[in-house]
């Protein structure tokens, strides 16, 4: 076979020199969400227990079940229109309540959704021998996306090991290039790290789990609002700093996600807000403290943590 003549990879050699990668005419990187997560290899999403990531990964499932041009009002670019999510957090009556729940949710929007694609949503509820169950799976049918909630039920060693992680993480990666497949992993931030700005750093265990990922987004609630949550490009291999520097403000209600259109800030940034520091300030005259401010600007375009707000108190004496 003439590789120079193909415009995509669609099989992985053993080697290519580089007239060959020239050839493909590649210009853009291929993406299954535009800009966030790329159509083959390994990506992440992350966030604190409590922050929807599950919710959010199903919701994307069903899009890409029923092949929906975008999703969250960005390019969803669909091949198989297949999912296989590995649910070891969930079991099935609850996944089948929350699935009922956001059908009902997304029909207000599809008024005429083809139920009959829902069987190309696959759910596994055993991790045991994972690796070689996706690759019995992936012989014979093509996934858009495969989705392991969560990293850290299936990846049974010791999780602050490099090269451990590194190794396990491999054969995943190779199967993923090997059947052009986006494999997902929904991944934990420590608690105490909701204090701070959304950094790689926060993610739990070594450092390996993020290096080997192609794309890693956090999701975390918004601090103006309980019904709002923050997504954040933590890592991406192919975008440039514009889609880093401030987070994709999402609504969330009746377990369906939203694009606001707006996006949001750090509290890095907060900090140096003229607006906020006087509130801010204001408040503490009243001799609040930052656990009562933070209270008392929640839900208002002044929301800050208590953190940021120490910090600012602390700088401003």
């Amino acid at each position: 076979m003439n590789k120079s003549n193909l415009t995509t990879i669609d099989f992985i050699e053993e080697s290519y020199n580089a007239l060959d990668l020239y050839n493909l005419k590649i210009e853009k990187l291929p993406k299954l969400l535009d800009p966030f997560l790329q159509k083959v290899g390994l990506a992440s999403l992350v966030g604190t227990s409590d922050a929807g990531k599950s919710t959010l990964l199903r919701q994307l499932s069903l899009a890409i079940a029923f092949k929906h041009k975008t999703f969250l009002k960005f390019d969803l670019d669909i091949s198989s229109g297949k999912v296989l999510y590995i649910s070891t957090e969930d079991d099935p009556t609850s996944i089948a309540h929350s699935i009922r729940r956001q059908i009902e949710s997304i029909s207000k929007e599809y008024k005429s959704l083809d139920k009959s694609l829902l069987k190309n949503i696959e759910f596994i509820f055993d991790p045991h021998n994972l690796l070689e169950k996706l690759t019995k799976k992936m012989l014979n049918k093509q996934y858009d996306l495969i989705i392991i909630d969560a990293f850290a039920d299936v990846f049974n060693k010791e999780i602050n090991a490099n090269t451990q992680v590194r190794q396990f993480l491999n054969g995943f990666d190779k199967l993923a290039k090997q059947h052009n497949s986006l494999i997902l992993f929904l991944h934990h931030i420590g608690k105490k790290t909701m204090s701070y700005d959304p950094s790689k750093n926060s993610i739990i265990g070594s450092q390996a789990f993020e290096a080997k990922m192609r794309s890693v987004l956090e999701l975390r609630p918004n601090l103006s609002s309980n019904s709002l949550k923050d997504l954040w490009v933590l890592k991406s291999n192919f975008l440039e700093s514009k889609y880093k520097t401030k987070s994709y403000i999402l609504n969330f209600d009746n377990l369906i996600f939203t694009y606001t259109g707006n996006r949001g800030t750090t509290q890095s940034a907060k900090i140096s807000n003229p607006t906020i520091i006087k509130k801010v300030m204001e408040l503490h005259k009243k001799k609040l403290s930052y656990r009562d401010i933070a209270t008392k600007l929640k839900g208002t375009q002044y929301a800050i943590g208590k953190t940021a707000i120490g910090k600012i108190i602390k700088s401003t004496k």
